[in-house]
């Protein structure tokens, strides 16, 4: 399937969320157990998920990630220790969708990016993906869907565009 890049308005979602630092290669097993915790936190405090669990890449340096292991949440919710507030930003965004298993993904975000250089877009802060299949209830990773959002500056982005690679 070919991906379909589009540029679209998200209202903020308020969020909580644990950061960590990770190699690519070491992702799966940090990612886990964050969603797990957080998961727990908003359950331990009488939250309510209004979404699924999703990762906000905050800072690469060389082969270190600095990520953001969240969930977003129907009210904001205080932070305590490890676990964060915080929001995700409205505004207009470069986004597609993902197909397949988490190993492939690397591929799809090259084409966003190739794709915003390409339409004149200028990202403006940290891109984050949300993961709409949960793998424990989908076994089959090619059924996997991932959605990708890369926040972009307001002064490029114009009016709704899409396209393909």
């Amino acid at each position: 399937m070919t991906p379909e890049f589009r540029t679209m308005r998200i209202e903020a979602q308020p969020i909580v969320g644990i950061r960590a630092t990770s190699t690519m290669d070491g992702l799966a097993q940090v990612m886990g157990p964050l969603f797990g915790e957080v998961s727990a936190y908003i359950g331990e405090r009488g939250g309510t998920p209004s979404g699924m669990p999703l990762t906000i890449y905050r800072n690469a340096d060389g082969e270190a990630l600095e990520i953001e292991c969240a969930m977003p949440v129907a009210e904001p919710m205080a932070g305590t220790g490890r676990v964060r507030a915080g929001e995700l930003p409205g505004g207009t965004v470069a986004a597609v969708t993902h197909l397949g298993p988490y190993e492939n993904l690397r591929h799809t975000w090259a084409a966003l990016t190739e794709w915003m250089r390409s339409e004149g877009l200028e990202g403006a802060g940290a891109p984050w993906e949300v993961y709409v299949t949960d793998p424990g209830a989908e076994p089959d990773a090619s059924r996997w869907r991932t959605d990708i959002f890369f926040p972009i500056a307001e002064a490029t982005s114009g009016t709704s565009t899409a396209g393909s690679v």
